[in-house]
């Protein structure tokens, strides 16, 4: 409470000096933060297991992505907005205005009566927020609108930009938009005048250890931690680990250093010294008490999303005039700007071959390759398909799915020549791709292309401290040479891509049906092929020294983006690839790196070892240092 009183008084010192405020700046700022999040889901609950957004790595609703938009840039705004709904949102933003005066940035709020009369109404009957853009149409809005994609109905889920901010529901009536400016928060000032700005305390009631004040107005009305002083040295220290990416071995990992578990049951509570969950979402940073250690840094997305990735590089090369060596070509068509650009680096090359994968898409789903301009110029520019009988779901996930028009479908492929385009189309992400020119002659092991993961530990953030980890490789289960663009065995490393290839055997050695092979492994495969003629046990060495200036320079690019507090550590997993110079090139950066063994000795032996010096060096980053006499 001493620090939410501290801020108060810092943001009241923020409004009176709102001169030396670059409001302006920070308006756009907000915009384009929000629109970094456009293609994220609504929410898991309308997904089914089978579809690839139920395991997508982050969701938002409606007030989730204004709120997550000023969390990124919460040193700017210079407060830290409250977990609480649009209501909360609409409470501290006074300034009414009308249409005619709305700038990009401003909120529009809509006032409905839900038609269910069993369902609570919202304070002040706002059931729904949108960000106002203006666009082409001088209506347009970025939201998170639907929970599901209609087609028929033209409703795409998720963050989407709409031409217009008029909509009609079938949950409820609407009855007004309210235009709400956003310069109250601009100038530092966000004040509510019916919820609480800090955690409810004595009011709370619990019903299976939920607070039953959860659905009124709140995403995380829950406890509060109220006299709980986290820390993670003293004896027998809490910690509370999520369900899902082999949280055995991470819970044994703390175990075995005299950690104590909390229930799944509880992920609700802020009575934690660490918590280790897949996904940011799964973290309550506005409950967050400075000293718990919190194992996702609330906006990695800087790094991890594709799309926001080629962001921070291009604006960092853009401040610095460094450009970054290490990817290949890369454009996302969230930006119509990107789309000519990409076109145009292809007429360049009129022969290559593009990668095209969903900005936030994983576990290589939805990736399609296409060979020549004219190729890639269909697909970006080219009307969608819609599956096909007899395409299996498998291949519709991994390379698209066919044309149902017949003749226009095979038109990419007769352009591709004999190696061939895809075969089969499928329907563009919702969320656009980010398309890259493909790495054509890779290094090879056994004939078979390969990718490397290796893990960067950022062990603190304020200062930051980054660590390098060596990884493995994972190995395609087809040849590389003469296979089809849509082989995803031969093109795709991808280990839930691989795992499902008829031949792959689980625990089996390099070479013999195993698809992780130690980087010993690897090496000795060079050597004995003759692609390797170094000193014996030098040529990860070497490799490995490019990967660290890589992430050197991605160091520098993000420093000044990623939020920085005491209790923050993140584990990423870096993939390179080796082309046949043994020229380096990042792929992405993963904020959920799989800790599965994968029934592997390499993992299995890996895995249990870096875990226990993540949290070795997390908790000797994180020590407070005396004071100094």
């Amino acid at each position: 409470r001493q620090r939410e009183r501290a801020l108060a008084k810092r943001c009241l010192r923020s409004a009176t000096a709102s001169s030396v405020r670059d409001v302006e700046g920070l308006r756009e700022r907000f915009v384009e933060a929000c629109k970094g999040y456009i293609g994220v889901p609504y929410g898991r609950k309308h997904h089914n297991p089978d579809e690839p957004e139920y395991d997508a790595p982050l969701f938002l609703d409606c007030c989730g992505l204004v709120r997550r938009a000023v969390q990124d840039l919460e040193h700017d705004f210079g407060f830290r907005i409250g977990r609480w709904n649009q209501a909360y949102q609409f409470e501290t933003l006074p300034v009414e205005l009308t249409f005619e005066q709305l700038r990009p940035g401003d909120l529009i709020f809509v006032e409905g009566v839900y038609y269910d009369a069993s369902r609570k109404p919202q304070r002040h009957d706002i059931v729904h927020v949108e960000v106002f853009i203006g666009g082409d149409t001088g209506e347009a809005t970025i939201g998170s609108r639907w929970a599901k994609s209609e087609p028929s109905e033209g409703k795409v889920r998720g963050v989407q930009v709409h031409p217009s901010y008029m909509y009609a529901s079938k949950k409820y009536d609407i009855k007004r938009y309210h235009f709400r400016s956003l310069e109250t928060w601009l100038r530092g000032v966000c004040r509510s005048e019916t919820f609480s700005d800090r955690a409810f305390s004595a009011a709370m009631s619990h019903c299976g250890g939920r607070s039953i004040f959860r659905d009124e107005g709140a995403s995380s009305d829950e406890e509060e931690a109220d006299g709980f002083a986290p820390d993670p040295y003293r004896e027998s220290p809490i910690f509370y680990v999520g369900e899902g990416n082999n949280w055995k071995a991470v819970a044994a990992t703390l175990e075995q250093r005299g950690w104590r578990r909390l229930p799944f049951e509880a992920d609700f509570t802020a009575r934690f010294d660490l918590k280790w969950v897949q996904q940011t979402a799964r973290i309550d940073y506005a409950r967050h008490i400075e000293g718990q250690l919190v194992n996702h840094i609330p906006n990695n997305v800087v790094l991890t999303s594709k799309a926001r990735f080629l962001e921070t590089v291009r604006r960092h090369e853009a401040a610095t005039g460094s450009r970054f060596r290490w990817h290949p070509p890369s454009f996302s068509t969230e930006r119509a700007g990107d789309v000519e650009a990409a076109l145009a680096e292809a007429g360049r090359a009129p022969a290559a071959t593009w990668i095209l994968k969903p900005s936030r898409g994983n576990g290589g789903k939805g990736i399609e390759l296409v060979k020549g301009a004219e190729a890639l110029r269909r697909r970006l520019r080219g009307p969608r398909c819609v599956p096909s009988v007899g395409v299996g779901a498998d291949e519709a996930e991994s390379f698209g799915c066919s044309d149902a028009r017949g003749d226009e479908a095979g038109t990419d492929a007769a352009d591709a020549g004999s190696a061939g385009a895809p075969r089969s189309l499928g329907p563009a992400p919702a969320e656009g791709w980010v398309v890259q020119r493909y790495i054509e002659r890779p290094l090879l092991l056994d004939g078979r292309k390969f990718d490397i993961r290796a893990f960067c530990l950022v062990a603190r953030t304020e200062p930051h401290l980054w660590f390098f980890h060596p990884g493995y490789c994972k190995v395609a289960m087809e040849a590389y040479a003469g296979a089809a663009l849509d082989s995803r065995f031969a093109h795709l490393t991808n280990a839930c891509v691989q795992r499902a290839h008829p031949d792959a055997r689980p625990g089996a050695e390099a070479g013999g049906g195993g698809h992780i092979w130690s980087l010993a492994e690897a090496e000795e495969e060079l050597r004995r092929s003759g692609r390797w003629r170094g000193e014996e046990g030098a040529f990860w060495a070497t490799a490995e020294a490019e990967m660290k200036s890589v992430l050197a320079w991605l160091f520098e690019s993000s420093k000044g983006l990623l939020e920085r507090r005491r209790g923050y550590f993140d584990l990423w997993g870096v993939d390179f690839l080796l082309d046949e110079d043994f020229g380096v090139h990042l792929l992405e950066v993963n904020s959920n790196p799989a800790l599965f063994f994968e029934n592997s000795p390499t993992l299995r032996e890996l895995v249990p070892a870096l875990l226990g010096a993540t949290i070795d060096t997390v908790l000797a980053a994180q020590r407070p240092q005396p004071p100094e006499a």
